[in-house]
């Protein structure tokens, strides 16, 4: 089963998102207010991550913190790293860091894959 669904992740989720990369800025631009005034919220000197970052729309507000971002498309990494953002490409079920290492933490579409896999 968990071979199914990620075959099927990919097929209809990465796939898509490696097609939309070039326009996703002009695609998903607005930013959420909720999500902006939680980051805008941070202590400064405070180390926030974005899991599922795409283009790193939220990685820009609220300069006095330190944000760091991951996407799964390397296309969408690149244009966050074009806009001088510190992100990295990695799958959000497998993070490279532990729990505890961060302020806050952000996962705006990740979060159907973590609730199917945690029902597994």
């Amino acid at each position: 089963m968990e071979k199914e669904a990620s075959g099927l992740e990919s097929d209809h989720i990465h796939s898509v998102y490696e097609k939309i990369a070039p326009y996703f800025s002009d695609i998903c631009y607005k930013l959420w207010p909720k999500v902006q005034q939680f980051i805008s919220e941070q202590e400064p000197i405070s180390l926030t991550f974005d899991i599922g970052c795409g283009s790193g729309k939220y990685l820009h507000i609220n300069s006095q913190d330190y944000k760091l971002g991951c996407n799964y498309s390397f296309p969408l990494v690149e244009s966050a790293l074009n806009e001088g953002h510190e992100v990295m490409v990695c799958h959000s079920l497998c993070l490279p860091y532990s729990s505890e290492c961060f302020d806050a933490a952000l996962s705006i579409t990740g979060n159907t894959k973590i609730l199917y896999y945690c029902k597994q």
